[in-house]
């Protein structure tokens, strides 16, 4: 999620879900390397995540369908189990590319340790049960390892101090990725700007050897975007580091390290507004730079999940019911 820097520690709308497992999938050789499919100049791959996201309801209702979606499997036990790819998962059957946060640590976890391969073996088996099983899926699973660790509402964050010890924590996890799982990506994904951490997020980028999508989770809020003059003065802004803050700041990023840009989580949020013109521009947006190459957008998933009280649902029980009409009109 975004916050504003003069808020203090936000819960994210990133969930962290804890279902019941289901049995474990049998231990299976390594699949052939998937080959990912390019994504020609002005295409690009959109989706959702949450309510009907799965099922095709959501799909259904947009009238397109979803090309992508994102799952969460951000604590320690979930990160090891991959329950939402186990048979009768939710994502069991999914034959599309799919966008899966990981976490990295918990709160009794240092970057310090992690930067000393403490974890080292906690991540090879997360990843050889991604690999399992996603299995012989000819699709592209892009693994958000330490998704929004430039905030401080998560055990991973990361602040000043804890820098180099991320830098080298994330190379570590790119060898075991490169290792295990080649044919997946590797995202690195930021909070729109920094929140608590004292920093600017540019520090903790790794190199673009070790990183194989730039990602930003972008929201209505801190500020909320009502009209179209407001739209167009965010699309540059910097956050107080000087780090990019609007989308087209992060997607100049990406350009200048060589990386497509991901939105791997977006929407409105319903308590700041309702407001169509931020749907229009992120299609807009999204439609402006679509492709797969360095400085274009790859991939975008709407956060359609119901968290504090509805407030990013659009598909559904919404309280962003303009959102929700502009959102079927344009996608």
């Amino acid at each position: 999620m975004t916050a504003s820097p003069s808020v203090s520690s936000q819960p994210s709308p990133s969930p962290s879900p804890s279902p019941s497992p289901s049995p474990s999938a049998p231990a299976s050789t390594p699949p052939p390397v998937a080959i990912a499919p390019s994504i020609p100049s002005g295409t690009w791959l959109s989706g959702a995540a949450g309510i009907g996201a799965a099922d095709g309801t959501l799909a259904a209702w947009r009238g397109t369908p979803l090309a992508i979606s994102s799952t969460w499997a951000d604590n320690n036990t979930a990160q090891v189990e991959i329950w939402q790819l186990q048979p009768g998962g939710e994502f069991s059957s999914w034959n599309q590319p799919l966008d899966l946060a990981i976490g990295a640590i918990s709160e009794q976890e240092t970057w310090s340790a992690a930067a000393a391969g403490r974890y080292d073996a906690r991540w090879r088996t997360s990843l050889t049960k991604m690999r399992d099983l996603w299995g012989a899926r000819q699709s592209t699973l892009y693994i958000r390892f330490a998704h929004e660790m430039n905030s401080n509402w998560y055990p991973w964050s990361v602040d000043a101090s804890e820098a180099g010890d991320f830098v080298t924590a994330w190379k570590r996890f790119r060898a075991l990725q490169q290792e295990v799982f080649p044919a997946s990506k590797l995202v690195f994904n930021v909070n729109r700007e920094s929140v608590g951490n004292g920093m600017d997020w540019r520090k903790l980028f790794p190199g673009s050897q070790y990183v194989d999508v730039m990602g930003v989770d972008y929201y209505n809020q801190y500020p909320y975007v009502a009209t179209q003059a407001e739209w167009q003065a965010s699309l540059s802004t910097t956050d107080q580091y000087g780090a990019p803050k609007g989308i087209q700041a992060h997607l100049d990023f990406a350009r200048s390290v060589g990386l497509p840009l991901s939105v791997s989580e977006w929407n409105g949020k319903a308590r700041e507004g309702d407001s169509p013109v931020f749907i229009s521009g992120m299609r807009d947006f999204f439609a402006a730079n679509a492709g797969g190459g360095a400085g274009q957008l790859l991939y975008e998933v709407l956060f359609n999940i119901d968290m504090n009280d509805r407030d990013y649902v659009l598909f559904g029980d919404t309280k962003m019911p303009a959102s929700a009409a502009r959102y079927r009109e344009a996608f």
